[in-house]
């Protein structure tokens, strides 16, 4: 069996419901299947269950931490992996949405956090709501092209700073997740990979979280209260990719 990718882009709600609007007018769907993050990790029969071809399409996917919905149609397979979790595994005759649309309408709750070098924006979306807010900015140096002690000094201060930006990122964290922190069912992380690494090792209150951290970062420009009132299109897009499927 051949597979290969022809498709793979990022779809808000709209977008996503638009389109499968438009390809379940266009052509035939055998099937949809609804698999979880963690039936993909383990020994579930939905895969096999589902037909050879999309058995095929998930082990090449592999894990991922929402889970998949898959549509099998003639000679291809289009896989949506949604911003928050399926609930359940599901093979469903037909293009089935309800599903999909249940995981959107239940409206979870969200922590956001969103932190580069020198700045951080810290929300809680109720849906696309946005309940609490804070931005913050924190002079960090540039890196230091010099040699010798001059070098060594910068690179000390540059890691206090740092340290620094984390601390009262962590202590803003707190002050706003906290109060809500039974309702929050997934924490999003966005900005500079390496830099939301350091932080997570460093704050000590979002380790209690650890189980709640999305893998996907989100993307993001500068960290300020414009990104937080757009943040809910990032947070609640989809990925959707296509395969083509030569059996």
């Amino acid at each position: 069996m051949e597979i290969s990718q022809t498709k793979d882009i990022r779809l808000s709600r709209s977008a996503l419901f638009g389109h499968l609007s438009a390809r379940e007018d266009d052509s035939w769907t055998e099937r949809t299947v609804y698999i979880t993050s963690e039936s993909l990790q383990g020994k579930s029969a939905t895969p096999v269950l589902s037909g050879p071809a999309i058995e095929a399409v998930i082990k090449h996917v592999g894990t991922s931490d929402t889970g998949l919905v898959l549509f099998r149609r003639e000679e291809e397979v289009e896989v949506v992996e949604p911003p928050v979790p399926v609930p359940m595994d599901a093979i469903l005759e037909d293009q089935d949405l309800l599903l999909l649309e249940d995981i959107f309408d239940d409206a979870p709750t969200v922590g956001v956090i969103l932190l580069r070098l020198g700045r951080f924006a810290v929300g809680v979306l109720e849906g696309e709501t946005l309940l609490a807010t804070k931005t913050e900015g924190r002079y960090v140096k540039n890196r230091h092209k010099a040699g010798g002690s001059s070098q060594r000094r910068f690179e000390r201060s540059r890691e206090r700073l740092v340290r620094e930006l984390y601390d009262k990122t962590c202590e803003v964290v707190r002050d706003i997740f906290e109060p809500r922190q039974s309702s929050i069912n997934h924490v999003f992380l966005g900005g500079e990979r390496h830099i939301l690494n350091g932080f997570r090792k460093r704050c000590g209150f979002l380790k209690m979280m650890d189980e709640r951290i999305m893998k996907r970062i989100l993307e993001v420009g500068e960290p300020n209260q414009s990104a937080l009132e757009s943040i809910h299109k990032e947070v609640f897009s989809s990925r959707l990719r296509t395969f083509r499927v030569s059996i």
